[in-house]
């Protein structure tokens, strides 16, 4: 059986990854805006710097990203 945080990882990918938009699929978990989901808090959150294309397709306010961007 697959580790809890295997699990969640998955269940995160599969809930919201998209191939064809941009960022990779841990960076469009760490923008994850589904705040009532039980796994929200413990969600895969990727350790490097968003880009900024990345954050401006999904809407993220640059002046609040709160260093999710790259420079």
């Amino acid at each position: 059986m697959a580790s809890l945080r295997k699990r969640i990882d998955q269940h995160c990918k599969s809930c919201i990854y998209d191939s064809l938009a941009p960022g990779t699929w841990r960076q469009q978990v760490t923008l994850c805006s589904v705040k009532s989901c039980p796994f929200y808090d413990v969600r895969p959150r990727t350790t490097s710097a968003i880009p900024k294309s990345v954050l401006s397709y999904y809407g993220v306010n640059l002046a609040e990203s709160h260093g999710l961007e790259d420079s």
